[in-house]
């Protein structure tokens, strides 16, 4: 049986998890996107969250789902109607809340940190389905750097956009305009690895590793191949150059 819920618009520390090894067949979906720019409920972001959720279900013995929650509303935000619903239903019933991404959860580590730590609910990702407590903890810190490398990747093109336009006022700038250029669009896809390959390079991983490592996670270069440790090197020198600037 499936609830539909109309969409309410609208330096941390990795502390160690044990492995919740509960099963059941019982699920509760809960997706977010956010804005309602591009479409609300029936963009294509919500699409891509249904079909890797179901792909997930498609794996479960008999898998039941007691509830679905849509949300749209930024993942910076903790208080999401929506998900305090999706919580209750699974606080309720002992059934599992599942998420394409850690992201579409939250950015913020500390709040999936507190809903890790709440033994009447267990967080199940449809991307990382056998990741325990801890992974998912891991993957919640990654997608909170992401956030913040965002800001340093728009710093980034922005002086950039002075630097090639010095006699025009920068005003409102059309961001887009820049991503036109092969630079800016290495530097916006850039963004989605390369917390993840400077987190595992820090815990001293070869590239070979953090290749094979992408490539299991089903990450893709942006000509839909799979990762090589070359292409892996030249992310990580990009990002340290963007910090450093």
């Amino acid at each position: 049986m499936y609830l539909l819920s109309h969409p309410n618009v609208h330096s941390t520390t990795v502390t160690p998890f044990i492995m919740n090894t509960q099963t059941t067949n019982q699920f509760v979906l809960y997706l977010r996107i956010s804005t309602a720019k591009s479409g609300g409920i029936d963009s294509h972001g919500i699409a891509s969250q249904e079909r890797d959720l179901n792909i997930f279900l498609s794996t479960q013995h008999q898998a039941k789902v007691l509830g679905r929650f849509v949300e749209v509303m930024s993942g910076a935000k903790s208080e999401r109607p929506q998900l305090e619903s999706a919580l209750d239903l699974c606080r309720k019933t002992g059934a599992h809340l599942v998420v394409q991404k850690v992201d579409r959860l939250s950015r913020d580590v500390e709040f999936v940190a507190r809903l890790l730590k709440d033994k009447k609910v267990q967080l199940r990702v449809a991307n990382l389905p056998s990741a325990d407590s801890f992974q998912i903890h891991l993957f919640a810190a990654l997608s909170m750097q992401e956030r913040e490398f965002i800001s340093i990747r728009t710093k980034a093109a922005l002086r950039e956009w002075k630097i090639k336009n010095p006699n025009r006022s920068l005003g409102n700038p059309k961001l887009y305009e820049l991503n036109k250029h092969q630079k800016g669009k290495t530097i916006k896809f850039d963004s989605r690895v390369s917390p993840i390959i400077r987190t595992l390079k820090s815990e001293g991983m070869s590239f070979r590793r953090i290749a094979a490592t992408l490539n299991n996670m089903g990450e893709k270069t942006p000509k839909g191949f799979e990762y090589h440790p070359q292409q892996v090197k030249r992310i990580f020198d990009r990002s340290n150059d963007l910090v450093a600037a």
